[in-house]
């Protein structure tokens, strides 16, 4: 696989799962694109080519995979075609990605569910669950 099939969009941070990620690719003898930056940077320019804070629309286009590091460049991602690959190194984010319907909906019922989402319907969720909370 080419490093323009799967591109990693979000911040390179240990908490977006990026860590298990790179194991991945060493494993599986892969590189990638990736859009994003942080303090991993290094360790991601091992396993492909850092693109920086940009545009991943592009990477999307090209790439059949795409590693989100959180749930908007999973949404972005699945509505530009791209498959999602999920990755986590903690039970909150393991929850997060398990619970949500990029992991429970599968082909083309989670593309109808992507479509679905605008930002006024994601907005308004954040805004109930942060409610719910007081």
């Amino acid at each position: 696989m080419e490093g323009s099939k799967i591109v990693f969009v979000g911040r390179f941070a240990e908490d977006t799962g990026l860590v298990e990620f790179l194991k991945w690719l060493e494993i599986e003898n892969k590189r990638a694109d990736f859009v994003g930056d942080g303090v991993l940077r290094k360790e991601c320019e091992k396993y492909g080519v850092v693109h920086g804070f940009t545009d991943p629309t592009p990477f999307y286009k090209k790439a059949k995979y795409c590693v989100p590091g959180g749930y908007l460049a999973a949404l972005e991602a699945l509505n530009a075609g791209c498959e999602l690959k999920l990755f986590w190194n903690n039970k909150v984010k393991e929850d997060y990605w398990k619970m949500s319907p990029f992991y429970k909906l599968k082909g083309k019922k989670l593309r109808e569910w992507a479509r679905s989402q605008t930002w006024d319907k994601v907005a308004n969720e954040y805004l109930d669950l942060y409610n719910s909370a007081k």
